[in-house]
């Protein structure tokens, strides 16, 4: 069904005349006729006062396939800081209507796609809450800097640290991911973020087992075995050990862009900030060369370490190259992505001033 026969159906069923919805859109009555009689389209600018009229979203006013409306919403995700409401609402309101179904339609689909939209619908409204929880909580302590409640919330916002052993356990996540392995123990990358969690933790007895176990795989990555085990040396406050495990990972594996990525990661970690900046530069040569590693992590991690330096000036020219590169590497030119890269250019450009 096009746009105008759609229109059509949904007057008759509202009950309203092509006179009633021509006033509403301030449009002749004549041209509802032509939309209803396929002999032309409305312009996309009265799609919203369509929408409204009839109680409808947009997306309802074409019949979109379930996998084009998924794609759009994946769209809306990426581009949009913030979603209003009503977008929110109706992008909720149709991925629950669909996940039971959705599968079972077609059952070569991948599962838990649905469940997958959800979390990053929820998870695109806390980031863009977040900002709000940390503007206010920041302006709330400026003006009341000697009351408690303001920096647990800005804690919260920005994922600063937290004093209280309790407060930042991962247990929860530890044992989500511990019955994860349990039911799939063949998947690597499962293994991975438990021993982020549990290293984070201290608790390096669970986390060396585990290596144990990554190490059995067939595709596991020689390169993150010994990353692993540096970290858990350092997590055990065996420095030298440690600084030896990276030492050999550094030598062994000179031209490597994900063990110099790694070493420059554990270099930023213990604020040896220079060395850290000498091996991100190494890897962003070595990306250069293998199109396999098109990312942009090392001109993200310089960005933050000039900015820690106080080197403002070279962190601004960092965050600029991360604008380029989404554009020359990923041909994204607008979204959010870009937007608060931009606002990290304002950022340091007040800083510099």
């Amino acid at each position: 069904m096009n746009i105008g026969n759609k229109i059509k159906a949904l007057r008759l069923k509202a009950s309203a005349t092509q006179e009633m919805l021509a006033e509403a859109l301030g449009v002749s009555s004549q041209s509802v006729s032509k939309w209803e009689n396929n002999v032309c389209a409305p312009d996309i600018s009265l799609l919203p006062a369509i929408s409204e009229f009839f109680g409808v979203t947009i997306d309802e006013l074409f019949d979109l396939t379930t996998d084009q409306k998924l794609h759009r919403i994946e769209n809306m995700l990426d581009y949009e800081t913030e979603l209003t409401d009503e977008q929110f609402r109706s992008t909720e309101a149709f991925l629950q209507e669909i996940k039971d179904s959705y599968n079972e339609n077609n059952p070569e689909r991948v599962k838990g796609r649905i469940e997958s939209f959800l979390a990053h619908l929820y998870h695109h409204r806390m980031v863009s809450d977040a900002r709000y929880v940390s503007l206010y909580a920041r302006k709330a302590m400026n003006l009341h800097p000697n009351l408690k409640e303001d920096q647990w919330l800005l804690a919260k916002s920005e994922g600063a640290y937290v004093w209280d052993w309790n407060a930042r356990q991962h247990s929860k996540t530890i044992d989500f991911y511990k019955n994860l392995v349990d039911k799939n123990p063949e998947i690597g990358r499962n293994y991975l973020f438990l021993m982020d969690n549990l290293i984070a933790d201290h608790r390096t007895n669970e986390a060396s087992c585990f290596l144990n176990k990554y190490k059995e795989l067939a595709d596991h990555k020689e390169v993150l075995i010994l990353v692993y085990e540096a970290y858990i040396a350092f997590a055990e406050y065996r420095a030298k050990d440690a600084w030896e495990i990276v030492s050999s990972l550094e030598n062994d594996y000179p031209e490597s862009y994900d063990a110099i990525f790694e070493v420059a990661g554990i270099y930023a970690n213990n604020a040896r900030y220079e060395e850290a900046l000498k091996r991100y530069k190494k890897a962003e040569e070595l990306g250069k060369a293998d199109k396999e590693h098109v990312f942009m992590d090392h001109l993200q991690a310089q960005a933050l370490i000039y900015e820690i330096l106080g080197r403002y000036t070279e962190a601004y020219n960092y965050v600029q190259r991360q604008i380029d590169f989404l554009k020359d590497e990923w041909n994204i030119t607008e979204g959010a992505d870009v937007d608060e890269l931009e606002e990290e250019k304002n950022r340091l450009l007040n800083r510099l001033l």
